[in-house]
């Protein structure tokens, strides 16, 4: 289980709405977004245009972007249901429509910290359900409910593909802290992502813009993944020349690869033992003067090299 961390959400949320002055603090404040704005809860959030009741998609808008409200929202049937969109302005200025319920306003922007966290249906210890969402989740923190032992939050839940709405939390394992909400949104983005190169940006990015969020050994264990070089293509094997063979000697090796450097020793038998052959390598290896093909077995299973087998007497 990860570290729970309690945000000081109410606290954020008063600075960032209240405060005249600038914050004296080298931390960056919480994403906050009032009546006027709302935060982006759905990854790759379409911008649509509308002329004459057509929407026409424009480009994707990043999970956890503030946006501006402009005007009220509209109802607008497309593929025959009919939706509400909101007007909005990205910080980049392109402005467009989006659905209304991926968007929240009177928000904090968060991140679940800790694996599978439990969902209430109320904000009470008595109304816990059998849901849970995934770590790394993304939620919107309603600032009624911000600074309490229960947080309302909507979300959307990638892995159910389920748009969670106005249902409760505990507070720990919730993090407003913008280095761990920006952290996991790399890294979802690394995820999803089928282009190394781009794989490489986000997490690098990540890695050095946060270090310290929650989030930095699972981007530690990411960027070594993508830089691990590739695994050695599969041994060539073929039919094995004897269904059953046996030891020749004492303390034979039974190795996890056919490979007498790569590959470790799962097991040792003793001399006289049969073994059952499944393969054999195409290829042969040279150990202490002795060349052989390598035989794979099938209890226990694992690959042995040809010199010390024999035939069954």
């Amino acid at each position: 289980m990860r570290r729970s961390l309690v945000p000081l959400a109410l606290l954020i949320l008063i600075s960032v709405l209240s405060c005249e002055r600038k914050p004296t603090s080298l931390i960056p404040p919480a994403v906050v977004a009032d009546a006027k704005s709302a935060i982006a809860i759905m990854s790759d959030l379409p911008l649509w245009t509308l002329a004459q009741g057509a929407l026409t998609f424009k480009e994707g808008i990043p999970i956890g972007e503030k946006l501006a409200l402009l005007g009220p929202s509209e109802k607008v049937v497309q593929s025959g249901k009919e939706r509400e969109y909101q007007h909005v302005r990205r910080e980049s200025g392109s402005e467009g429509w989006v659905r209304a319920d991926f968007i929240v306003s009177r928000a904090i922007l968060a991140v679940i910290t800790t694996d599978d966290a439990v969902l209430y249906s109320a904000p009470a210890n008595t109304s816990a359900t059998t849901e849970t969402i995934p770590v790394m989740t993304i939620v919107a923190i309603h600032s009624d409910s911000a600074g309490m032992s229960f947080i309302r939050v909507t979300c959307y839940d990638a892995v159910a593909k389920m748009l969670l709405k106005g249902v409760y939390l505990r507070n720990e394992g919730v993090s407003s802290k913008p280095s761990d909400v920006q952290a996991a949104i790399l890294l979802q983005l690394a995820a999803a992502s089928k282009n190394a190169k781009q794989k490489q940006a986000f997490l690098s990015s990540a890695a050095k813009d946060y270090p310290d969020s929650i989030f930095m050994p699972d981007l530690t264990q990411a960027l070594a993944a993508l830089n691990a070089p590739p695994p050695p293509p599969p041994t060539p094997t073929q039919p094995a020349s004897a269904a059953v063979m046996m030891t020749l000697e004492d303390a034979v090796s039974v190795l996890d690869a056919p490979d007498p450097t790569a590959g470790k020793v799962i097991v040792t038998l003793s001399k006289g033992q049969k073994v059952e052959i499944q393969e054999q390598t195409v290829g042969t290896d040279t150990i202490g003067g002795q060349t052989a093909h390598w035989y794979h077995i099938k209890e226990p299973a694992g690959w042995v090299f040809g010199s010390s087998l024999g035939p069954v007497q």
